[in-house]
């Protein structure tokens, strides 16, 4: 039976720019160097993140009755400096609120697939 989740795979269309934009602004670190077809990024807590170079890169993300939510949720304990760091950058932020719950922050990565954090209240 099924333990643990041990990795997310996500396409992009370049290895190294990915790896070099998720290092800078989401704190992943480099697992396994990237190859030209590939990398391994670790996250402090969580799965590892397989980024896969190909030209049919989808997006990860869906849409339900006209809203798309992500496909990759993480916590953290630092929303709000994750927000104003990706906002500064100029990275697309879809979602910032507080849901009663959670802080929730929605954002695109430079390859178009849909990020989210939450941060408990």
């Amino acid at each position: 039976m099924l333990t643990s989740l041990y990795h997310v795979q996500i396409p992009v269309r370049d290895v190294d720019a990915a790896v070099a934009w998720y290092e800078e602004y989401l704190g992943f670190t480099t697992a396994a160097p990237p190859d030209g077809r590939h990398a391994f990024l670790r996250s402090e807590d969580g799965p590892f993140l397989m980024l896969w170079q190909t030209d049919d890169a989808g997006r990860a993300n869906f849409t339900v009755a006209g809203e798309t939510f992500p496909v990759l949720l993480y916590r953290t304990t630092r929303i709000h400096e994750l927000h104003d760091r990706l906002a500064s950058s100029g990275v697309r932020i879809t979602t910032y609120q507080d849901d009663g719950h959670h802080w929730v922050l929605k954002f695109l990565d430079p390859e178009g697939n849909m990020w989210g954090a939450l941060q408990d209240n």
